[in-house]
Formats: structure tokens, C-alpha cells, sequence
């Protein structure tokens, strides 16, 4: 494993532990098994690290999500897949949903581009709404708030799992909103509402 590999990777472990503002460089180093001068070779503070860590993880969520969204699946497909990987990543690297949750709960405070790159995600998925919309298999509605509403889901379950770990509850989780997006966004004749 390259250093730069290692000391994000033991970054993760001492953020997801500690906290980011707990978390030192000293520590980080020592997680990775580095000196510190061997850290500062690659990055030049903490907040350097983190910003690697994201970009990262957002480059592979954009990559995955732009994917899926020019394949030739239906949209509600597109949508379990993009759920599917994230629940995967979930089981994956329980610490990196730890500190994703946290940094996104304090992003205003945040000047971490790499951060502001999982803006884009919302966007993609968007995207893939609207071609539903474009098709006639989803009813009209507001693509962004729709988009939203699904990351919404992504994060309360993504809570949820760092308290339980249940593997039966993102299986679980994963057909329910399937189902309620099915259900909710398919075009079809409805009943008005009360």
C-alpha cells in the first residue's frame, strides 16, 4: 500500500474513533505507522487529509452514479442500484459513512471542495428522474426535491445502520423505499388525495 494510501486510511480510523477535531496528525501518523514529518510529505494539515478522504469517495460516488444513469435500465433501477451501492459501501467501511454524516452535518462550517463535490450526486440523480419523467414511467414532480427526499432516505438509514449494524435492516431498507418510490412516482391514474 502506497503511504498516501496509508495515512488516509488510518485517517479514517482516527476520525471515525476520535472526531475530526480531536483527531491530531501526531495520531493520524501513528495509526499509519509513519513519522509525522513522513505525513507532512504528502499532506500539509489534518484538513488536507480530510479533503483527500472526500475526494475519494465522492469521485467514486460520481463516477458510479454517471454510470447508471447512462445505462439503458429503467429509473427505478437506476434508483436501486444507486441505493444498492451506497448500502454496499455502508457494509463495506462503516467509518467512512461516520465521517461523510458528520462532515455533511457541519459542511457550512466546512471549505472542503472535495465536500461540496457530493452536491453533485442530488444533481445526477436528478437527472435520472427526469429522464423517468422524459419516458412517461414517472409522474410530474420536482426532480430536486425528489432527489432530495431520496438522499434524505440515504442518510436516515446510514444513521441508523452506524447504531444497529444490522445487515437484515439495509436489505429491508432497500426494498422499502424501492417500493414507496415505485409506488409514489409511477405514472399511472390516481385517486385524488384527501
Amino acid at each position: 500500500m502506497q503511504k498516501k494510501e496509508q495515512i488516509r486510511m488510518a485517517a479514517i480510523k482516527v476520525i471515525a474513533k476520535e472526531g475530526f477535531f480531536n483527531a491530531t496528525t501526531d495520531k493520524i501518523a501513528k495509526e499509519a505507522s509513519v513519522a509525522v514529518g513522513t505525513l507532512y510529505n504528502y499532506f500539509a494539515s489534518k484538513e488536507d487529509i480530510l479533503d483527500y478522504i472526500f475526494e475519494i469517495e465522492s469521485k467514486k460516488r460520481i463516477s458510479y452514479y454517471t454510470e447508471i444513469k447512462n445505462s439503458d435500465k429503467e429509473w427505478i433501477e437506476k434508483v436501486d442500484e444507486i441505493l444498492r451501492f451506497h448500502f454496499q459501501e455502508m457494509r463495506k467501511d462503516p467509518d467512512i459513512v461516520k465521517i461523510v454524516l458528520a462532515e455533511r452535518i457541519n459542511a457550512s462550517r466546512s471549505k472542503l471542495i472535495s465536500l461540496q463535490n457530493f452536491a453533485k450526486l442530488p444533481k445526477i440523480l436528478s437527472e435520472v428522474l427526469e429522464k423517468g419523467i422524459e419516458k412517461n414511467k414517472i409522474r410530474q414532480c420536482d426532480v430536486k426535491i425528489m432527489a432530495l427526499i431520496i438522499f434524505g432516505f440515504i442518510e436516515a438509514v446510514m444513521g441508523e445502520f452506524l447504531v444497529n449494524r444490522s445487515e437484515q435492516f439495509l436489505d429491508k431498507a432497500l426494498k422499502e423505499i424501492c417500493d414507496l418510490l415505485k409506488e409514489g412516482l409511477s405514472n399511472r391514474i390516481r385517486l385524488p388525495l384527501l
